[in-house]
């Protein structure tokens, strides 16, 4: 699924908690069930979403909110897709790089959407409009 709703599902598993280091290892272990549901990615698009929900959730619930932390856990493991992607370069010679994280090297099954791409991209759309509703996202931000 792509980054922006590991994102906005990690918010909302954050805003339930209230310890930083645990919502980013929830967040973490948000991805890899995310990981493993079908799902159709959304390709090179996928970076400035991610990006700016997680400036979103920040503003929102702050930089140091539960809420924040397992945002980016959920989205740290993609990260490890930087260098594959910069490898794919026909100019470079380099192998690929290994993948660690379980359902990005195949020791978890990452399951492919199956289904028409409108409707996968449907499908990315309300769960991550679900994930920004759960987590209280939605809306404008609430004076102190």
């Amino acid at each position: 699924m792509t980054g922006s709703v590991h994102a906005a599902i990690g918010a909302a598993i954050g805003k339930r908690l209230r310890s930083k280091p645990l919502a980013l290892m929830i967040g973490i272990g948000s991805h890899a069930v995310g990981d493993m549901l079908p799902h159709h990615d959304m390709g090179a698009a996928e970076a400035p979403l991610v990006f700016a929900t997680l400036a979103h959730i920040a503003l929102r619930h702050g930089w140091n909110s539960p809420a924040f932390w397992a945002a980016l856990g959920a989205v740290l493991p993609d990260f490890e897709h930087i260098p594959a992607e910069l490898k794919k370069d026909p100019r470079r010679s380099e192998p690929m790089p290994e993948k660690y994280f379980p359902t990005h090297n195949a020791k978890l099954p990452h399951l492919k959407w199956p289904w028409h791409i409108n409707s996968g991209i449907a499908f990315n759309i309300v769960l991550f409009l679900g994930g920004l509703y759960l987590a209280d996202t939605l809306g404008k931000p609430k004076r102190g």
